[in-house]
């Protein structure tokens, strides 16, 4: 068979990337004012990922004719983006989907089936909540449900069929037929993931890690903490299925010497549950002299100071992780189990001081809190030693336990597919909060973190001078220039 692996198009002005947010791949967009709006900028020029299930999925599909199609900086109007599909004249596309984007994707897909005849299997957790309404419209023929190299096992092995585990397809008579999600057990029984015919040189994580060539890894899945307003454990399931640290640091090893990467972001939603697994990673890559920055995503209270070291050494150099309010009976409410205000300070200290940049998430307008409270975290933010830090809206992402409270209150209505084929896919809520004062305190938090000449002098005066200026130089001529369009 010839199979296209596709990260679809992304309306012009936009920006996503579908890896994140346990595969929704959100709106990248945020911030209201000027210099927010120029710091989302800065974040989207900087930050482009692949889709690492489509990277697995190239590996599984090793016995067809796979092509890779990254259009996910191209607009869906463009005619480059169809054209390339044409050329390549699939039997089947793989199609890599998000919530804020999916009725631009179901639409772009219209366009592909009809050019090229092509079947349609959407992957993600984004299409995954929308499946039944998406097959009995005839929009795709196959939708993932849990890990996505269930379904395309299926289809390399020749085997799919409705009412498989993992596998969601219609009936003869185009009925929808259920079936439970599939997971794979044993994550070391995958292929590593294949990155020959990905546009490796177009990718980064800048400012977290800024060598490149750059790639993702996987070194575990699922998440047991069940936080109320995150995806992950939706998409992924609560067990934790890590992989050996022995085949991780192979991993690492053959991308090092294969394509000369030179860091890497694991996509893990929970890096450092298995402390000790990550402690014996960390000395596998000491013992074999592995050169690789790497970053990770974890929750503060799985790190300790030996790990912290220990990482350091390794060649971590970036660390992302939920930041907790500050008030106890806030953090039980969102199911955050989370840790004290004084050790996430002394952890975060203790990462600095070891070279891993900490990049700090905190959730702003979540229902069980105040915006006192609210105003009190976000001023113990600013007394504390991280590098970077990203304030999210709360969103409802369907299938969450805050998806489900919200429709309950009546804080939003149901979404339908029919929202995002409008191009509305209503993600926000009127909680505790409304929705323009969260935007608000969003602003203030982005201004008063990133736009004071101390922090900008840091991010242009550090070691990577030339390349910061460089960067922030052309992402400003870029703003400049989209504001002057407007």
């Amino acid at each position: 068979m010839r199979i296209a692996l596709v990260n679809p198009p992304v309306p012009a002005g936009r920006f996503t990337n579908r890896d994140l947010m346990g595969g929704m791949g959100i709106d990248d967009d945020f911030g209201v004012g000027l210099g927010p709006r120029f710091v989302a900028l800065l974040k989207n020029e900087g930050t482009r990922l692949p889709v690492i299930a489509l990277a697995f999925a190239a590996a599984i599909l090793r016995d067809h004719d796979v092509t890779v199609h990254d259009q996910s900086r191209l607009d869906p109007s463009d005619p480059a983006a169809l054209d390339e599909l044409v050329r390549a004249r699939p039997d089947w596309v793989i199609v890599a989907s998000s919530f804020a984007f999916l009725g631009a994707e179901l639409r772009y897909l219209e366009r592909v089936r009809a050019a090229t005849g092509a079947k349609r299997m959407l992957i993600q957790q984004a299409a995954t909540f929308f499946a039944d309404d998406i097959l009995a419209r005839g929009m795709a023929e196959v939708i993932n449900r849990g890990d996505p190299e269930v379904a395309v096992r299926h289809l390399a092995e020749g085997t799919l069929r409705p009412g498989l585990d993992g596998v969601l397809m219609a009936d003869d008579t185009g009925r929808p037929v259920p079936a439970v999600s599939g997971f794979v057990a044993d994550l070391d029984a995958l292929p590593e993931p294949r990155w020959d015919a990905f546009p490796r040189d177009e990718y980064g994580y800048f400012p977290l890690l800024k060598k490149r060539p750059f790639l993702t890894m996987l070194s575990s899945r699922g998440c047991p903490f069940q936080c109320h307003y995150c995806p992950y454990p939706v998409a992924q399931g609560a067990p934790f299925r890590p992989r050996s640290a022995a085949l991780v640091a192979d991993e690492m090893q053959r991308l090092v010497e294969r394509f000369g990467v030179r860091s890497v972001l694991f996509r893990d939603p929970t890096f450092s549950l298995d402390m000790k697994r990550v402690k014996d990673l960390c000395q596998i890559v000491l013992d074999r002299g592995i050169k690789l920055d790497w970053g990770i995503e974890t929750r503060l209270d799985r790190m300790d100071e030996a790990m912290i070291e220990l990482l350091g050494r390794a060649g971590c150099r970036s660390a992302e992780f939920g930041v907790d309010p500050i008030d106890e009976h806030t953090r039980q409410a969102s199911h955050r189990r989370g840790i004290k205000p004084e050790r996430a300070a002394e952890l975060i200290g203790a990462m600095e001081s070891h070279g891993i940049a900490t990049a700090g998430l905190f959730v702003v307008g979540v229902p069980e809190q105040s915006e006192d409270e609210m105003h009190r975290t976000l001023d113990w933010i600013e007394t504390l030693k991280v590098s970077y830090m990203n304030y999210e809206v709360a969103t409802p992402f369907p299938g969450t336990e805050l998806y489900t409270q919200a429709v309950s209150a009546g804080w939003t209505k149901p979404i339908t597919l029919d929202d995002l084929l409008d191009g509305d896919p209503k993600l926000s809520f009127n909680g505790v909060i409304d929705l323009e004062r969260m935007k608000s305190l969003q602003d203030r938090a982005l201004s008063r973190f990133y736009l004071t000449p101390r922090k900008v002098a840091r991010e242009i005066f550090n070691a990577d001078l030339f390349e910061n200026v460089r960067f922030m130089s052309a992402s400003g001529l870029k703003f400049v220039r989209a504001g002057l369009k407007r």
